[in-house]
Formats: structure tokens, sequence, C-alpha cells
């Protein structure tokens, strides 16, 4: 009779079991047994770090193939588990293909020989806890590692483009200075209004690596969970995703998608609420700010214009007579190719009934009109002789002060509890007052600490977040002072400051055109 043997070892087994269960042991082990049992030996099937639940084992499946032409009449293998702790399996091949195919099977250690069908029920239950060990095993793995992910541990197998793991920290990462560099880049970009089709562009146009491409040209044996031909390129999907990752701002986020179970590779995404998300677990590459701006840029559904740019007042300008976003239109290039482009109502083009607006506004008339009010206002906001100072009767100025004036006192009336406190113990030891007084006056005096202590916390908590939203106020207004000095209107400075435009017709016996600006703030 002829004889195949399996051989298999998971990483966990490794882990676990250690030496005993190597392929080699495994090998002398069935070698012996064949040699003992006269079988001759057809081939060695061998799979390592597979585990016992994985379908698409190589040398499982070309056994299975070959059992399935009878190449041979004996299945060897140390343990059932070896070959399969899938119960499913068990009962496919064990109880069903194998007796078909005329295939016997034999588990040296276990003792499991489908000749004897009177241990049958033994195979079925070895089964059962097989796949009840690798239920338990992954549920105890899954356990860990969310562990790992809430402590804000690095745990995937590639750092992400930008990073790369830091060899003296297990599950720390460390800036990679060569993509850090485009990482900023890919951000200035976007502010200045380039849309992600162009700048994927001006990345393979400039012949920079894609991130895939990148990490193997650095010795990193990767490849992408999608069939990608042209992952050696950039695409609007990889920079939109970037533009998007809070990674690059020193949150760790992970846990965004999950297995469907230990026994199948199908993964789900899972909720964004749901994610585990870590702030301030390794160096930034883009600044906070940076990156807020950049998200509300990209809040908006714009389509970048032919050159790839983003019109700063895309989705911004609306009809007053109907509320409608008014779309870009143009008349044909002029003698010197030159072609003036306009703003009109979608609403009337569509239902000339329902709003009026017949209106075409000059696109670059509209943008100057922006850009003075911005400046103005800009001007209005840090002019030293036009900024009004808070009066004293200022309302958000004196609670402040009431707050700073109730923690003083607060602190003044802790620190008088605790010196009675101290005084009322002295008096108990010298016998000025028995145990039940002193039991009835602590009470009092630790009670009143106590709600004296949890009045403190929520002022200073209060008092500290006003200041901190006063700084991030203070930084983005010079922000768009510096903005507010460009030659021209940008995306990121209308982002900042305009809610929208609102454009009225115009007066058919003035030609006058009312434009009103509504601001973020």
């Amino acid at each position: 009779m002829k004889a195949a043997i399996y051989c298999r070892l998971s990483k966990e087994d490794e882990d676990k079991i250690g030496e005993s269960e190597s392929i080699q042991n495994q090998k002398s082990m069935l070698i012996q047994y064949a040699m003992e049992k006269g079988f001759e030996l057809y081939q060695i099937y061998s799979d390592e770090d597979y585990s016992g639940i994985d379908r698409n084992r190589p040398a499982f499946n070309a056994m299975i193939e070959a059992a399935s032409e009878h190449k041979f009449d004996v299945v060897l293998a140390k343990t059932q588990s070896r070959f399969t702790r899938d119960m499913e399996l068990v009962e496919k091949y064990l109880h069903g293909k194998f007796m078909e195919w005329g295939i016997r099977f034999i588990a040296v250690v276990d003792h499991v020989d489908t000749n004897d069908t009177a241990n049958k029920k033994s195979r079925q239950i070895n089964g059962l806890i097989n796949e009840w060990y690798l239920e338990d095993l992954s549920t105890n793995v899954r356990s860990v590692l969310d562990h790992k992910r809430k402590e804000g541990l690095f745990i995937g197998s590639f750092a992400r483009y930008g990073y790369c793991k830091d060899p003296n920290a297990k599950g720390k990462l460390i800036i990679d200075p060569e993509a850090a560099e485009v990482v900023r880049r890919i951000f200035s970009m976007a502010l200045n209004g380039i849309g992600t089709h162009k700048i994927a562009r001006i990345l393979n146009d400039e012949k920079i690596p894609s991130p895939t491409a990148y990490k193997q040209l650095h010795g990193i044996h990767y490849r992408g969970a999608l069939k990608n031909t042209n992952a050696a390129l950039w695409s609007s999907p990889t920079v939109y995703q970037i533009l998007h990752d809070q990674l690059y701002i020193g949150n760790m986020v992970q846990g965004k998608h999950k297995k469907v179970s230990y026994k199948s590779e199908k993964t789900i995404w899972i909720p964004k609420s749901q994610w585990i998300v870590v702030e301030n677990m390794h160096e930034a590459i883009i600044e906070r700010e940076t990156f807020e701006t950049v998200q509300r840029m990209m809040q908006g559904r714009t389509r970048s214009a032919a050159g790839g740019m983003i019109h700063p007042l895309a989705r911004k300008v609306v009809c007053s007579c109907c509320g409608c976003i008014m779309e870009q239109t143009g008349r044909p290039p002029r003698a010197d190719g030159t072609r003036i482009r306009y703003v009109r109502c979608r609403m009337h083009q569509r239902a000339p009934e329902v709003c009026g607006n017949k209106t075409c506004t000059n696109l670059t008339d509209l943008q100057n009109v922006v850009l003075q009010r911005i400046r103005a206002c800009v001007s209005d906001w840090f002019d030293p002789e036009k900024v009004k100072l808070p009066e004293q009767d200022d309302p958000v100025r004196q609670r402040n002060q009431a707050m700073r004036e109730e923690l003083r006192k607060l602190r003044g009336d802790v620190e008088r509890r605790r010196k009675a406190m101290r005084e009322l113990y002295l008096d108990k030891v010298s016998g000025l007052i028995d145990t039940v007084q002193f039991s009835e006056l602590n009470q009092t005096f630790l009670e009143e600490v106590k709600k004296a202590e949890t009045r403190i916390n929520l002022l200073e908590t209060e008092l500290e977040q006003q200041q901190e939203e006063t700084g991030v106020v203070q930084t983005q207004m010079q922000r768009v002072r510096e903005l507010a000095q460009v030659s021209q209107l940008t995306r990121e400075l209308v982002v900042l400051l305009v809610h929208r435009v609102i454009v009225s017709p115009k007066d058919p016996i003035t030609g006058e055109q009312k434009i009103t600006i509504e601001w973020n703030f």
C-alpha cells in the first residue's frame, strides 16, 4: 500500500508547543511508522505557517487532488489536528470523500484510523475539540490585539506611508523622512486647491514611487490587499486616503475592519464611531491646524476644473432668489485665446418659472469682490485702532473673573478645613472630645472637602478649556491675516472664512448687483 505523509505547523502551534511539533519531528515519526507497517512511501506533503482552519493550504490541496486520483492508499498524519481543525473538513474527507475514493486516514498519536468504524465518534469529538480550540484561540488573540490597540500600540505588519516601525520600541512608529516629505507636499498641494486627481498626476509625472512601490523599493515584501495592476502609480483614492488619515497628526487609528469569523478571510468595515483612536502616540508629520483645514476644504463635494484645480468659490456661490448653488459657465474664447467664466443659477436654467435670476455674473469680478471684503474684514480684526477692547462689564470676562474668584475662595476653604481636621485630631488625642464627637465632626469636614474639591476640578477644567479655545482662535486669526496678504483668492482662505456668497440679480435700471457674504464666524 502506498502512503502519503502530511505534516503541518502554524505559528500559534510553534509558540505554544515548540520543537515537539516541528515539521522535521513529524516527518521522522511518520516515516518510521510507515516502515513499521510496511507502507510504500508515495510523497511527503508539508505546510508551514498555515492554520489548521485554512482551506487554502497548497500542500494540503495538492494531496487532496492526488487522493481523488487514487495515487496512494493511505494518508498518515501525526494527529488529526495536523490534518485539519475544521469540523466541516473532518466530515467532508474523513467520513465522506476518503470513503468514496478508498483512502484510509491514520493519525498516529490520536490512534485515529478510518478503517476502524468503532472510533468514528472519537474522531468527531476530536474534530469538535480542535475547532473549539481555534475558536477560543481566536477570541483570546482578538482580545489581546484590541488591548494593544487601545494602548496606542501599532500592531500592523507594515507601517503606513510616511512612517516606519521603531526598531528600539515595539509597537511604536517613527517618521520616515523621505516619505514624510512627500506627505507634506501632498497636504501643501491640497491647501492650494489642487484636486486629488491632479496631485496623483503630478507625483506620477515626477516619477515619485507610490506607497506600494516605495515599500518594495526599500526591500519590504509588501503587496496590497486589492488586486491593482497599477500599484506602482499614484491614484486619486491613494491621495484621498492620505489626506484623511489622522495618523499624520500623531493619532493612532486602528480597528477599521475585522474578519467575519476565524473561519473566513472575508473582512467587513467597522463604523467610524467604533474605530480605536488614541491621540498623540507618535511624532506628527502634519500640523493639526493644517489637517483640519484640509478636512474642511474636502467636505464640500467639489469637482476639479480642467487644470485639476478646485475653484476657490466652488459650491460657495448661491442664488439669492432660490438658494440654489450657482454653476460655472463660459463663453467661446476670444480672438486672443482668453475665455471669460461666469456663474449662473442652475434652477433658472432648469425651471425659469421657479427662479427669475437670469443674471450671469463675471466670476473674476466676483472673486475680486470677495477678496476685497476679506481684506477689509481682516483689517478690522487686526488693526489695533479698530479693535474694540472688551469693557469691564463684558459677560465672558465677568464670568471668567467670577470663576477665578470662586476658585481662590474654594482653595482657601479646603485648606482651612484640613487644618481644622488636624486640630480636631489633636483634641481627640488630648481627650478634649470623645471618639463619637470626633467621628461626626471629622466626617462632616471630609464631606465638605470632597464637595469643594469636586467644584475646584470642574472650574479648573472649564477655565483650561476656555484658555485652549482662545489659543485656537488666536492661531486661526493669525493664519487668516497671513492668507489675506495673497494677491489672489485661494481655496484655503475661502474655506476658513466664507460660509457662502449670495448673488442677487442685477437691477434692471441701475445695473447694480448686490453681493452678500455670510461668514464662518
